[in-house]
């Protein structure tokens, strides 16, 4: 096989052992090698026949961590194989853990400071043609709209409310729009690897532009359902229209059938909008 090919060949040795690693919602091959030589990497690859967007996503990344060059915090990539329809992606293999899920307080605070300083290194973008998140995802989050068109059921606290949240999504559209910040968009605890001495963010299949909060937002999301203290966010409308439009999308999405390969995103959906609805609930007060 013509991936198989080029990892020996980028490794300098045949691979001798190859451990699958489990863990998030994209199909193809994600794997802990071993080499005849005894060097260890990661691999990630897919082809179209798996899904056809998921290619993308990993050219996207690519162009991300390229960008983004040598840093502590994201992970160090090796070299990359696209043949137009298989794209794989070599990275240095990482000895760690990922954080518990659900959230402990020592791991929360050292992984939302981490994020900190990466931030700090990301705005403005060093990747400054990045998609911007406002526009890429302005469907994603604008489907509170949909779902009053499609009459989608909502919980009771938000009867006669939708459109609140829908005016709300759509004024943080414009606010992210000018964003100049490098978000990850995808932050969750089986997107970092714990070491030691780093906090690396991995997987970055869906980077783009926006305000530095963006990845805070989403992480703190992701922590929320945990017995966690978080700091807490600014009493900023635009934060509350982000959490409200991701909500939207989430919702809508999760009454959708899935798409191919990805058999549980939609029980994850769901269960992520009911977390972005008690925020905003919280928030709105």
């Amino acid at each position: 096989m013509a991936v198989r090919a080029w990892v020996d060949r980028a490794l300098g040795s045949p691979v001798v052992s190859a451990t699958t690693q489990q863990g998030g919602f994209s199909p193809g091959v994600a794997a802990r090698l071993v080499t005849a030589s005894g060097r260890r990497a990661f691999v990630k690859t897919v082809g179209t026949a798996l899904n056809p967007k998921t290619p993308t996503l990993f050219r996207q990344e690519i162009e991300a961590v390229q960008s983004i060059g040598p840093l502590s915090s994201t992970p160090r990539l090796l070299d990359v194989y696209d043949d137009g329809d298989w794209v794989g992606l070599l990275f240095e293999d990482i000895s760690g853990w990922l954080p518990s899920h659900p959230w402990i307080q020592s791991e929360a605070d050292r992984v939302l400071d981490a994020l900190a300083e990466l931030t700090e290194s990301l705005d403005p973008s060093p990747w400054p043609d990045a998609p911007v998140v406002a526009i890429r995802s302005r469907e994603f989050l604008s489907r509170w709209d949909q779902v009053l068109t499609d009459g989608l059921a909502v919980p009771d606290w938000l009867d006669g409310r939708v459109q609140e949240l829908a005016a709300l999504a759509q004024d943080t559209l414009r606010v992210m729009a000018d964003g100049k910040a490098l978000a990850h968009y995808d932050l969750r605890a089986d997107n970092l690897i714990l070491t030691e001495d780093r906090v690396v963010f991995i997987d970055w299949a869906h980077p783009g532009l926006g305000p530095r909060w963006t990845d805070t937002v989403i992480l703190q999301a992701d922590m929320r359902s945990s017995a966690v203290r978080l700091p807490p966010l600014p009493d900023d409308p635009a934060i509350t229209g982000f959490i409200a439009a991701i909500a939207g999308g989430q919702w809508w999405g999760a009454a959708q059938e899935p798409p191919p390969g990805l058999p549980t995103i939609r029980t994850w959906q769901r269960e992520q909008a009911l977390v972005h609805l008690d925020w905003v609930r919280e928030r709105l007060g």
